[in-house]
This record gives structure tokens, sequence and C-alpha cells, in this order.
């Protein structure tokens, strides 16, 4: 159960309780976790015994469809019969169909109803109403982390709207700063998801990439003076937000550079953060291609980052970004950060 309420994502956590029923119950118990609503439909999250595979499959008609914890009679009569052919082709080929004994409990916290969890047995015996009790404590603690996973979630969104908003309205103060800082930060998470960060490093990455401006709010509204002040005023601003604590230090940082020559630590090489490595040279990038800056043609971009490569910039960063230009996505279309793209 520790090792449950550690995991950071919901369907891990989800996995986690499925493999830690199975080896409770004795014989071939396998199973998994359908999410989802009537309305907006269903879907399969997580599961144990039945492949990866069965998380590709549609939860159209299921046992999920009716609230409560119960004993299911028979599972063909629930998932198979109100299904088209190949819906219950689909189960069949995963092995849904060769369960012999099914219960399903409702996967719910205080603050929201996450899915539920099924588990099936393969073989003998049948399940009992005291092992539909102990999975039906396994949803509650289940159902009590999802739902403080969701209202996190929606917390973490709601900081990302109201970051992407403001800062929307302190570039729009000078036209040609509009726009920046969500193109750095979608140039910025294309580096990390290449570079295949943890899922938290790029929630703080976003944060650092959208914020690592701010601190000019300190010198006025003049976004166009390069005040040597501002990362270190941008890091105390946003210090004291404990989600930002790891974002602060990139912020600080994303004008130190490689050889040691920037500011304001004269931090080098791998000293400095790696998101404020990651920062600095979606920055460079940003200030060479776009209107804001240089406005150079993509070619010339590239032999300008090759040429501050080892000095102000990570040579490997500018090297994996390099290969992220090449993959024939234009600077607009690199640059256009979606609701899709946050690592949430």
């Amino acid at each position: 159960m520790e090792r449950l309420l550690r995991l950071q994502n919901p369907p891990e956590r989800a996995e986690e309780a499925l493999r830690t029923l199975a080896a409770t119950f004795q014989g071939d118990v396998r199973g998994y976790v359908v999410i989802g609503n009537d309305d907006d439909g269903y879907r399969f999250d997580a599961e144990v015994g039945y492949g990866p595979g069965l998380l590709d499959l549609k939860a159209a008609n299921g046992p999920w469809r009716t609230p409560g914890p119960r004993l299911v009679p028979n599972i063909v009569a629930e998932m198979f019969t109100p299904n088209d052919t190949g819906i219950r082709a689909q189960y069949a080929e995963a092995g849904l169909r060769e369960a012999t004994s099914t219960m399903i409990a409702p996967v719910e916290g205080r603050f929201a109803r996450y899915g539920s969890i099924v588990l099936n047995r393969h073989g003998p015996p049948a399940f009992s109403d005291e092992d539909l009790k102990v999975l039906v404590r396994w949803a509650a603690v289940l159902g009590e982390s999802q739902s403080q996973a969701i209202e996190l979630r929606r917390a973490k969104l709601s900081l990302v709207e109201f970051t992407r908003a403001f800062m929307q309205a302190f570039e729009a103060q000078d036209f040609a700063q509009l726009g920046h800082a969500e193109r750095v930060t979608a140039y910025a998470l294309a580096v990390g998801r290449a570079l295949e960060v943890p899922r938290q490093q790029l929630v703080d990455l976003y944060f650092a990439a959208m914020l690592h401006d701010i601190g000019k709010l300190g010198n006025g509204l003049d976004l166009g003076i390069e005040d040597l002040e501002h990362p270190q005023r941008g890091a105390n601003m946003v210090a004291s937000a404990e989600l930002l604590q790891a974002s602060a230090a990139a912020i600080r940082h994303h004008h130190e550079n490689w050889d040691g020559s920037g500011f304001p630590s004269g931090l080098r090489k791998e000293a400095i953060p790696l998101l404020a490595r990651i920062v600095a040279v979606a920055d460079v990038f940003d200030v060479l291609s776009s209107e804001r800056g240089q406005a150079m043609p993509l070619r010339e971009v590239e032999k300008a980052l090759e040429a501050r490569s080892g000095t102000e910039l990570d040579p490997s960063l500018v090297s994996l970004f390099g290969n992220i230009l090449r993959q024939g996505r234009n600077t607009k279309e690199l640059g256009r950060l979606q609701d899709s793209d946050l690592p949430f």
C-alpha cells in the first residue's frame, strides 16, 4: 500500500493495486481498471495479466456501467452479449471470455469518482463475499489516492492557465515580445521530451520556460531592456510557491553560460541546472529565429546555435535541438504550444 501511495502517475497506481490484489487471492487472478462515464465513453486505464494490448481496446459495454461493488454472476451476459461482433472478438482474443468468476468495485474518493476495478479469476474457486470486501477496501484506498491526483492535476492546470494569461498580458506591453514565453516553452518541452526527462521535470520545465523572464517586471514594462538582475529577481518572485521550487532554480540560472561567463552566479557546465540549460537553448533559438529578435533563416539559426555551442550553450543540447529541427517541423509548428503538449 505504501508503494501505491508513493507512485505519482494514476495508471501506475492502478496497476500497483491490481498487482497486489492478484497476488492476494489464490489461483489465476487477472484484472483491469476502467475509467470514464456514459456521456464521454469508457477506456481501459490499467491491467494485470492480460497484456498491454488490452489498453488499446475500446471499453464498450461491460460490468463497469452498473454502479456499486458486486460479484458478477455472468460476465458473458454483461461483457459479450451487449457488444457487437468486433468488440466481442477483441475481448475474447485478450482472454476476457475465459474468466470463470468476476467481481467489481467502484474506485472513488472524496473529491471524484475515478472508475471501476474489475478482477477476474480464471479457474476455481469462485470469488466469495469475503473476497469482495477485500476488493472494496483496496478500491477505496486507490480511489482516495486517484481523487487527490485529479484535484492536484486540476490545480496545476489552473496554474498553467493563469501563468499563460499572465505572461500574455505582460508581453502585450511590447508587441515585439508577444508570444516569446509560449514559444520558448514549446521549444523547451520538445527538448525535454527528446531527453525523456521524468514527467515531474517536464512540469518544472514548463513553468521555468513560461516564467523565465518574469523578473523583468521589476524593471518596469520595457521588455527590450536587457536587465542583468532579472533572473535572480524572477527566481525570488516564485520561490515562495512550493510547486515552483525546481522551476525557480532554472529561472535563476537560465543566463549562465556553459563556459562560466554567464550570470548571476558564474556557474559552468553541469553545475548549471539541466532545466536552466534547456531554457537557455530555447531562449536563444527564439531570439535568433523570431521577429522578436533577428528573424534569421532556419539554416542561419542552426549555424548561430553551433557558434554558441560549448561557450554559451550546452553542446549536447544544441546538438539534440538540431536533430529536432531536422525532423522537418518548421519553427512556427515547433513554437505552437497546445494543451495536449502540457505534461500533466
